[in-house]
């Protein structure tokens, strides 16, 4: 099950989400959970102030890489939020990522929806999304729920 959500106070929000297994957890959901959540991490170490979105991508890219599944792109590995109105948190009518080939230079204070997400990756699938503040040497993960496997 896919649960996205998100915290609002004064229009500004910090999404975050989650799969959840129902039933039984899948064989090969504590590989990719850890690939998940180690290129997550990978991507709030480097939101750092003077980088550029592109970067930050790679090192996402680069966990996943040595995961053995290169084969796996995504269009972005996050996206701009904070300040939003219905019906979008993204703060705009267009969505600004950590994208591949993006010039994009991060800022301290600048926010983003932070995306780890692995699904049809014919390894199982998994994701974990958190709101993220670009910091000035690493960026700061804001908000604390478990990354592992839920089962329920």
């Amino acid at each position: 099950m896919f649960l996205e959500l998100s915290g609002c106070f004064k229009h500004y929000h910090a999404p975050m989400g989650r799969l959840i297994f129902v039933g039984e957890k899948p064989k090969e959901a504590d590989f990719i959970a850890k690939a998940t959540i180690d290129a997550f991490k990978a991507v709030v170490e480097n939101l750092k102030d003077g980088l550029t979105a592109a970067e930050v991508y790679e090192k996402w890219q680069a966990v996943v890489d040595e995961a053995g599944l290169s084969h796996y792109t995504r269009h972005h590995c996050g996206y701009l939020v904070g300040i939003g109105f219905p019906p979008a948190w993204t703060g705009g009518s267009r969505v600004v990522g950590l994208r591949r080939y993006s010039d994009m230079t991060l800022k301290k204070g600048m926010t983003f929806h932070v995306l780890s997400w692995l699904v049809g990756s014919g390894r199982g699938d998994y994701l974990v999304t958190n709101a993220a503040a670009v910091g000035e040497d690493c960026g700061e993960n804001l908000i604390d729920f478990p990354m592992e496997p839920i089962v329920k």
